[in-house]
């Protein structure tokens, strides 16, 4: 990718392979984040310096060691936008996992580009699909760890898959059912109901109900069933209000859904 872009850059491409490039940037927002950080080392790079480079450097190699040097600060920024997620990117097992999707996407970019034509952008949507792949084992992997506190940092990477597939919304489903803890049940609550788009992950949070018992998580669920607005949350709602051992705040916001989803 970093060849094409600098092929971009340098005015190589061809009218359609323009086209199509700025097509996939306004789409994407990590390529154009990258591609800026590119443009503007690349610009860089044009200005006078006391040292001339090797000439068998090229643009690509040279932008690849600019964004392995910026890698780190980079994190740093993304844990500011979005405090949820401060404990799971300081992980050495995601560090490490991280700058592997980060040398394979630009080792394999590099040798399938490197003989066909540039404008095949194709090769683009295998290598996100591998990459998505590749954070689902990893978050699979950390939720099998002993560390409640890895288990929460595997459930809240999954945030960062764009499109789980059945196997990771079941391991949010068994984890929200079964982990012992109840900060990482109610990790994977918050997570499932961010696919709440899923019928899996909704009826999951509607099943679940019966099932947990302490107050605090009963709460958080039955607040994420009536974000959904899924109606067929309102029986299993209404029967925590009828069981007496039910918690007074819990029959509160019980009360307080149920009136949201009746509307």
């Amino acid at each position: 990718m970093e060849q094409l872009f600098a092929d971009y850059l340098e005015d190589k491409l061809t009218a359609k392979q323009k086209q199509e490039l700025e097509t996939l940037l306004a789409e994407d927002d990590t390529l154009r984040d990258e591609f800026e950080d590119l443009k503007a080392f690349y610009v860089d790079m044009h200005k006078p310096v006391d040292l001339e480079p090797k000439a068998n450097l090229d643009l690509g190699f040279y932008m690849m060691l600019e964004k392995e040097k910026g890698a780190e600060q980079k994190k740093k920024d993304k844990e500011q936008k979005s405090a949820m997620r401060v404990s799971w990117i300081n992980s050495p097992l995601l560090k490490y996992a991280a700058g592997v999707i980060l040398l394979l996407g630009i080792f394999v970019i590099g040798r399938r580009t490197a003989d066909k034509n540039l404008g095949d952008l194709s090769e683009i949507t295998k290598i996100k699909n591998d990459v998505e792949e590749t954070k689902q084992l990893v978050m699979l992997s950390m939720l099998k760890r002993e560390s409640a506190s890895e288990r929460i940092q595997a459930v809240n990477y999954s945030y960062d898959i764009n499109k789980p597939d059945n196997e990771v919304l079941k391991a949010l489903i068994k984890t929200l059912n079964n982990d012992p803890n109840i900060n990482v049940r109610t990790a994977a609550a918050e997570a499932l109901s961010h696919f709440g788009d899923e019928k899996i992950a909704r009826d999951a949070l509607i099943q679940t109900l019966h099932k947990q018992e302490e107050p605090t998580l009963q709460i958080t669920i039955i607040d994420i069933l009536a974000n959904l607005g899924d109606k067929r949350a309102v029986k299993p709602i209404q029967k925590l209000l009828q069981n007496n051992d039910t918690d007074e705040l819990v029959k509160r916001k019980a009360m307080e859904s149920v009136k949201v989803l009746t509307l």
